[in-house]
């Protein structure tokens, strides 16, 4: 038996407010800096974190593709990095917040949503990402309202543990 992954059985877009968001989907080649570094997608971004060769990290980077680079991330020819399980979150929610707030666009798009963000894929990243989404969707407010600052401060409150 394989299983056949699809960036639509991994997450895709998210919903939020009865519409589906294709700017909220970990795939979505959207170019972004982080670690000085540019990055096509979140994805791209996420897969190479998880080693310690920068040979394989740059390897990762140079593909364009994000279900290759997913692919390329699954390898266990190369040591992940010790920590990966307690930064993989936080990882995630760089790669994130950097491709929000570089693009004016998607920033906007996502505080246009006012609800509960729901995720696809595999249920500790559909519950994850929703939360790493609505979390940058309230740092990324220039004013909040006392409900919003009590999400965001609820949000953070159930990274902490990811958060190093």
């Amino acid at each position: 038996y394989t299983h056949t992954h699809t960036k639509e059985t991994m997450g895709g877009p998210c919903f939020c407010d009865g519409r589906s968001f294709h700017s909220m989907d970990n795939f979505l080649q959207r170019p972004f800096t982080l670690d000085g570094v540019e990055w096509t997608s979140c994805e791209q971004y996420f897969q190479a974190q998880k080693f310690d060769d920068p040979a394989y990290v740059e390897e990762i980077r140079a593909e364009n593709d994000g279900m290759r680079a997913w692919s390329l991330g699954q390898s266990r020819k190369h040591r992940i990095r010790p920590d990966w399980e307690q930064v993989k979150v936080q990882v995630m929610y760089n790669a994130n917040f950097a491709k929000f707030s570089q693009h004016a666009d998607l920033r906007e798009e996502l505080l246009s949503t006012q609800g509960e963000i729901r995720a696809g894929g595999f249920p500790f990243w559909a519950k994850w990402n929703a939360i790493i989404l609505m979390r940058i969707r309230e740092e990324l407010r220039s004013e909040r309202t006392p409900e919003q600052e009590a999400r965001l401060q609820r949000l953070k409150l159930e990274m902490g543990r990811f958060i190093l």
